[in-house]
Protein backbone atom coordinates (compact mmCIF):
# COMPACT_ATOMS: atom_id res chain seq x y z
CA UNK A 1 0.00 0.00 0.00
CA UNK A 2 1.56 3.29 -1.12
CA UNK A 3 1.94 5.92 1.60
CA UNK A 4 1.00 9.57 1.07
CA UNK A 5 2.41 12.21 3.45
CA UNK A 6 0.27 15.37 3.64
CA UNK A 7 2.04 18.58 4.71
CA UNK A 8 -0.95 20.93 5.08
CA UNK A 9 -2.03 23.14 8.00
CA UNK A 10 -5.77 23.19 7.24
CA UNK A 11 -7.05 20.26 9.33
CA UNK A 12 -10.30 20.06 7.38
CA UNK A 13 -8.41 19.63 4.11
CA UNK A 14 -6.10 17.05 5.71
CA UNK A 15 -9.08 15.05 7.02
CA UNK A 16 -10.78 15.15 3.63
CA UNK A 17 -7.60 14.08 1.84
CA UNK A 18 -6.91 11.25 4.28
CA UNK A 19 -10.45 9.93 3.83
CA UNK A 20 -10.40 10.22 0.03
CA UNK A 21 -6.95 8.63 -0.32
CA UNK A 22 -7.70 5.74 2.03
CA UNK A 23 -10.97 5.12 0.20
CA UNK A 24 -8.93 4.69 -3.00
CA UNK A 25 -6.49 2.22 -1.46
CA UNK A 26 -3.68 4.49 -0.23
CA UNK A 27 -2.25 4.89 3.26
CA UNK A 28 -2.38 8.61 4.12
CA UNK A 29 -1.10 10.65 7.04
CA UNK A 30 -1.03 14.37 7.77
CA UNK A 31 1.92 16.06 9.45
CA UNK A 32 1.48 16.55 13.19
CA UNK A 33 4.18 19.06 14.14
CA UNK A 34 5.29 21.70 11.64
CA UNK A 35 8.71 22.12 13.24
CA UNK A 36 9.52 18.42 12.71
CA UNK A 37 8.38 17.76 9.14
CA UNK A 38 11.63 16.03 8.21
CA UNK A 39 11.53 13.77 11.26
CA UNK A 40 7.96 12.69 10.51
CA UNK A 41 8.85 12.25 6.83
CA UNK A 42 11.75 9.94 7.71
CA UNK A 43 9.70 7.90 10.17
CA UNK A 44 6.75 7.49 7.78
CA UNK A 45 8.91 6.91 4.66
CA UNK A 46 6.17 7.79 2.12
CA UNK A 47 6.06 7.21 -1.63
CA UNK A 48 4.45 10.62 -2.35
CA UNK A 49 4.34 13.96 -0.51
CA UNK A 50 1.49 16.48 -0.89
CA UNK A 51 2.99 19.85 0.06
CA UNK A 52 1.09 23.05 0.81
CA UNK A 53 2.87 26.32 0.05
CA UNK A 54 1.95 28.53 3.02
CA UNK A 55 2.71 26.71 6.29
CA UNK A 56 3.49 27.64 9.91
CA UNK A 57 7.18 28.26 10.75
CA UNK A 58 8.63 27.45 7.28
CA UNK A 59 6.91 27.42 3.88
CA UNK A 60 6.55 24.55 1.42
CA UNK A 61 9.60 25.65 -0.59
CA UNK A 62 11.78 25.22 2.50
CA UNK A 63 10.51 21.75 3.34
CA UNK A 64 10.71 20.63 -0.29
CA UNK A 65 14.38 21.66 -0.37
CA UNK A 66 15.02 19.81 2.89
CA UNK A 67 13.33 16.64 1.63
CA UNK A 68 15.35 16.83 -1.58
CA UNK A 69 18.59 16.66 0.40
CA UNK A 70 17.57 13.22 1.66
CA UNK A 71 15.12 11.72 -0.82
CA UNK A 72 13.88 11.64 -4.42
CA UNK A 73 10.34 10.92 -3.23
CA UNK A 74 7.86 12.65 -5.61
CA UNK A 75 6.33 15.88 -4.27
CA UNK A 76 3.09 17.48 -5.46
CA UNK A 77 2.58 21.11 -4.47
CA UNK A 78 -0.94 22.07 -3.39
CA UNK A 79 -1.67 25.76 -3.10
CA UNK A 80 -4.47 28.28 -3.36
CA UNK A 81 -2.02 30.77 -4.83
CA UNK A 82 -3.01 31.00 -8.47
CA UNK A 83 0.17 32.40 -9.92
CA UNK A 84 2.44 30.95 -12.56
CA UNK A 85 5.44 32.09 -10.51
CA UNK A 86 4.54 29.80 -7.60
CA UNK A 87 4.24 26.81 -9.93
CA UNK A 88 7.63 27.52 -11.52
CA UNK A 89 9.31 28.19 -8.16
CA UNK A 90 7.93 24.96 -6.68
CA UNK A 91 9.34 22.97 -9.62
CA UNK A 92 12.72 24.69 -9.34
CA UNK A 93 12.78 23.90 -5.62
CA UNK A 94 12.31 20.20 -6.32
CA UNK A 95 8.58 19.54 -6.67
CA UNK A 96 7.39 17.15 -9.37
CA UNK A 97 3.91 18.53 -10.01
CA UNK A 98 1.55 21.32 -8.97
CA UNK A 99 -2.20 21.53 -8.39
CA UNK A 100 -4.26 24.54 -7.35
CA UNK A 101 -6.94 24.74 -4.66
CA UNK A 102 -9.79 24.10 -4.88
CA UNK A 103 -8.94 20.92 -6.77
CA UNK A 104 -10.86 17.93 -8.08
CA UNK A 105 -9.87 14.90 -5.97
CA UNK A 106 -9.99 12.63 -9.03
CA UNK A 107 -7.49 14.86 -10.83
CA UNK A 108 -5.20 14.75 -7.79
CA UNK A 109 -5.49 10.96 -7.63
CA UNK A 110 -4.63 10.77 -11.34
CA UNK A 111 -1.53 12.91 -10.74
CA UNK A 112 -0.50 10.72 -7.80
CA UNK A 113 -0.86 7.50 -9.78
CA UNK A 114 1.00 8.94 -12.77
CA UNK A 115 3.91 9.97 -10.53
CA UNK A 116 3.97 6.56 -8.87
CA UNK A 117 4.16 4.86 -12.27
CA UNK A 118 6.98 7.13 -13.41
CA UNK A 119 8.94 7.03 -10.16
CA UNK A 120 8.75 3.38 -9.13
CA UNK A 121 9.22 0.23 -11.16
CA UNK A 122 6.05 -1.59 -10.13
CA UNK A 123 6.04 -3.82 -13.20
CA UNK A 124 8.98 -5.98 -12.21
CA UNK A 125 8.49 -5.64 -8.47
CA UNK A 126 4.71 -5.94 -8.32
CA UNK A 127 4.78 -9.42 -6.81
CA UNK A 128 7.90 -9.16 -4.65
CA UNK A 129 9.56 -6.93 -2.08
CA UNK A 130 13.33 -7.00 -1.60
CA UNK A 131 15.67 -6.66 1.37
CA UNK A 132 19.23 -7.24 0.27
CA UNK A 133 19.24 -10.70 -1.33
CA UNK A 134 16.02 -11.68 0.41
CA UNK A 135 12.76 -11.62 -1.56
CA UNK A 136 9.27 -11.54 -0.07
CA UNK A 137 6.89 -13.27 -2.47
CA UNK A 138 3.57 -11.42 -2.16
CA UNK A 139 1.68 -14.09 -4.08
CA UNK A 140 2.89 -17.26 -2.35
CA UNK A 141 3.65 -15.76 1.11
CA UNK A 142 7.25 -16.94 1.05
CA UNK A 143 10.68 -15.49 1.76
CA UNK A 144 13.40 -16.72 -0.56
CA UNK A 145 17.16 -16.36 -0.79
CA UNK A 146 19.26 -18.29 -3.29
CA UNK A 147 17.62 -21.74 -3.46
CA UNK A 148 16.13 -21.61 0.04
CA UNK A 149 12.57 -20.60 0.91
CA UNK A 150 10.51 -20.19 4.05
CA UNK A 151 6.72 -20.44 3.97
CA UNK A 152 4.87 -17.89 6.11
CA UNK A 153 1.54 -18.12 7.90
CA UNK A 154 -1.01 -15.35 7.31
CA UNK A 155 0.10 -13.48 10.46
CA UNK A 156 3.79 -13.94 9.70
CA UNK A 157 3.26 -12.64 6.17
CA UNK A 158 1.54 -9.47 7.44
CA UNK A 159 4.41 -8.81 9.85
CA UNK A 160 7.10 -9.34 7.21
CA UNK A 161 5.27 -7.23 4.64
CA UNK A 162 5.13 -4.29 7.05
CA UNK A 163 8.83 -4.71 7.89
CA UNK A 164 9.89 -5.06 4.23
CA UNK A 165 7.85 -2.00 3.25
CA UNK A 166 9.44 0.06 6.03
CA UNK A 167 12.96 -1.40 6.14
CA UNK A 168 15.50 0.69 8.06
CA UNK A 169 12.60 2.47 9.79
CA UNK A 170 10.97 1.44 13.05
CA UNK A 171 7.46 0.01 12.66
CA UNK A 172 5.57 0.75 15.87
CA UNK A 173 3.72 -1.87 17.87
CA UNK A 174 0.54 0.06 17.22
CA UNK A 175 1.05 -0.12 13.44
CA UNK A 176 1.74 -3.86 13.56
CA UNK A 177 -1.26 -4.63 15.75
CA UNK A 178 -3.45 -2.51 13.48
CA UNK A 179 -2.22 -4.51 10.48
CA UNK A 180 -2.68 -7.87 12.22
CA UNK A 181 -5.94 -7.37 14.05
CA UNK A 182 -7.30 -4.08 12.65
CA UNK A 183 -6.97 -2.54 16.11
CA UNK A 184 -4.35 -1.42 18.60
CA UNK A 185 -6.71 -1.20 21.55
CA UNK A 186 -7.83 -4.47 23.07
CA UNK A 187 -5.21 -6.92 21.81
CA UNK A 188 -2.69 -7.80 24.51
CA UNK A 189 0.78 -6.51 23.62
CA UNK A 190 2.07 -9.95 24.55
CA UNK A 191 0.25 -11.44 21.55
CA UNK A 192 2.44 -9.37 19.22
CA UNK A 193 5.60 -10.44 21.06
CA UNK A 194 4.59 -14.10 20.76
CA UNK A 195 3.90 -13.73 17.03
CA UNK A 196 7.23 -11.99 16.48
CA UNK A 197 9.05 -14.63 18.53
CA UNK A 198 7.66 -17.44 16.40
CA UNK A 199 8.50 -15.54 13.24
CA UNK A 200 12.10 -14.95 14.30
CA UNK A 201 12.53 -18.62 15.12
CA UNK A 202 11.34 -19.58 11.64
CA UNK A 203 13.54 -16.96 9.96
CA UNK A 204 16.61 -18.32 11.75
CA UNK A 205 16.65 -21.05 9.09
CA UNK A 206 17.79 -18.43 6.55
CA UNK A 207 19.57 -16.15 9.07
CA UNK A 208 17.11 -13.30 8.51
CA UNK A 209 16.20 -13.20 12.20
CA UNK A 210 19.45 -11.34 12.96
CA UNK A 211 18.21 -8.40 10.86
CA UNK A 212 15.03 -7.84 12.90
CA UNK A 213 15.75 -5.67 15.92
CA UNK A 214 13.54 -4.62 18.80
CA UNK A 215 13.30 -0.95 19.72
CA UNK A 216 12.24 -1.36 23.32
CA UNK A 217 8.94 0.33 24.02
CA UNK A 218 8.54 1.39 20.38
CA UNK A 219 8.43 -1.46 17.90
CA UNK A 220 10.58 -3.40 15.45
CA UNK A 221 12.93 -2.59 12.61
CA UNK A 222 14.30 -4.62 9.67
CA UNK A 223 17.77 -3.31 8.94
CA UNK A 224 21.10 -4.43 7.53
Amino acid sequence: MEKIFIVEDDREIVTQLEHALRKRGFDARGVKEFNSVMLEFSEYNPQIVLMDLYLPIYDGYYWTSKIRTASTCPIIFISSAETRTNAITSMNTGADDYIEKPFDIDILIAKIRALLRRSYDFTSMANTLSFGLYKLDLINSQITIDDKKVDLTAHEFVLMKKLFENQNHTVTKSELMQALWNTDNFVDDNALQVSMGRLRKKLAEIYLDRNIHTHRGKGYILEK
